[in-house]
């Protein structure tokens, strides 16, 4: 069954931040899929959220979802996952994708960092995660996915949707979800000044 499109401009003021029990870190979610599901019961298909990791220490475990994590912010930070992949060393804005089950410890490299965060439930979604340093560029990004979300990191944009009649315009922190988007759509950002930096994630339905 065919769904309406719908696009919503999410705005940094209007998302609950939420420490970690172990005083780690701040999490703050972005978005999450379907409507109604929520992340501590793990009834989710896919979720996207921003994070302030204040110390080393190990990852949460997700069985059956893929990860994609993006360091904005900070040094970066050393990954390690045992027996499962080798040691990886995140820098800012390069995307690294891991299996959610593994066993995670993450090492800071110098001090706190930002990252984003994207999780995919494997057999459902799978993600597609975009970085860019901006600046005053545009970025023309197809909408080949079930649902998208534009994140601006730093700086501000401006965003246009395909069949949209106005443009979004979005400032740090503000992100716009796109659902059920429709075949040949697309999704144009234009940075509004030379510090925009803007993250796309695409959440493409795995067929059965």
């Amino acid at each position: 069954m065919n769904r309406e499109r719908n696009v919503e401009l999410v705005r940094a003021q209007s998302l609950v931040r939420t420490p970690w029990k172990n005083g780690g870190g701040v999490t703050t979610q972005l978005a999450i899929w379907p409507q109604g599901a929520d992340f501590a019961r793990g009834d989710f298909e896919a979720r996207v959220s921003a994070a302030e990791v204040a110390s080393s220490g190990p990852f949460s475990q997700f069985e059956g979802i893929e990860r994609v994590l993006v360091v904005v912010s900070g040094a970066g930070i050393v990954l390690s996952h045992g027996e499962h992949a080798p040691r990886a060393r995140l820098r800012p804005l390069e995307p690294y994708r891991f299996a959610g089950e593994w066993p995670t410890h993450g090492e800071l490299v110098d001090g706190a960092l930002r990252d984003f965060n994207v999780f995919a439930r494997r057999g459902v979604f799978r993600a597609e995660v975009e970085a860019a340093r901006l600046g005053q560029r545009t970025l023309r990004s197809p909408l080949d996915a079930r649902h998208a979300l534009a994140h601006v990191v730093a700086g501000a944009a401006v965003a246009r949707v395909s069949g949209e009649e106005e443009p979004f315009e979005l400032g740090q922190g503000d992100s716009l979800r796109i659902d059920q988007a429709r075949p040949g759509d697309e999704l144009e950002l234009r940075g509004s000044d030379a510090a925009t930096v803007v993250i796309v994630a695409r959440l493409v339905a795995v067929s059965a």
